[in-house]
């Protein structure tokens, strides 16, 4: 058991090391897209199927509380519809719009959308991508290493953050990190480096 704990924290080094090396300008990109919709007076809106769901959580509620240093508040919530919600739309056969609705009542143009997807697949997720765009919102999409359905969907505005990695496990566990980088970024473009203070 030891060798085989070993072994995956290998595997979560290298993967986060490529991760560094392939998509840190990305990551940058995503970060920077968030911040001028947040000085804008913007909203961050994000959605995920899953693990990707529970991530996007965590993502929040960091925006909302701190992520180290306190800071006021910063406007984010998930998409995550509850169980009434979820069976009317079911009755109705409108599953796919899960996403999309909610997100069309509420978000306004220029509001982030960021979509966590290891497979980037899941018509729900595609369908809130056509929705952010068709309410002129840029989306942040990440994905596991091959981008999915999302990826063919994004134009300029867009950031796209692909996971180096197959195995949706360790996509989910990249999300977190990489959300991690982005709330480090957002605090310190917003707010200084409290560090240095």
């Amino acid at each position: 058991m030891q060798a085989q704990i070993t072994q995956m924290c290998h595997d979560s080094m290298n993967m986060l090391s490529r991760l560094a090396e392939e998509q840190a300008e990305a990551i940058s990109q995503a970060a920077l897209v968030m911040v001028d919709a947040l000085i804008h007076e913007r909203k961050i809106i994000c959605c995920g199927n899953g693990a990707s769901g529970a991530n996007a959580q965590s993502f929040v509620s960091k925006m909302l509380n701190r992520f180290e240093h306190e800071r006021p508040a910063l406007p984010a919530f998930v998409l995550a519809p509850d169980s009434v919600t979820l069976s009317a739309l079911a009755q109705d056969n409108r599953l796919t719009e899960s996403f999309s609705r909610p997100f069309l009542a509420f978000a306004q143009p220029g509001d982030v959308l960021i979509v966590l997807s290891a497979t980037a697949t899941a018509a729900n997720i595609v369908s809130v991508v056509q929705a952010a765009q068709e309410r002129g919102c840029p989306v942040v999409a990440i994905t596991g290493a091959n981008g999915g359905e999302v990826a063919r969907l994004l134009t300029s505005g867009d950031a796209l953050i692909q996971i180096p990695e197959h195995r949706a496990y360790r996509v989910h566990e990249a999300q977190l990190f990489t959300l991690h980088c982005c709330c480090a970024l957002i605090d310190t473009s917003l707010f200084g480096d409290p560090d240095l203070a």
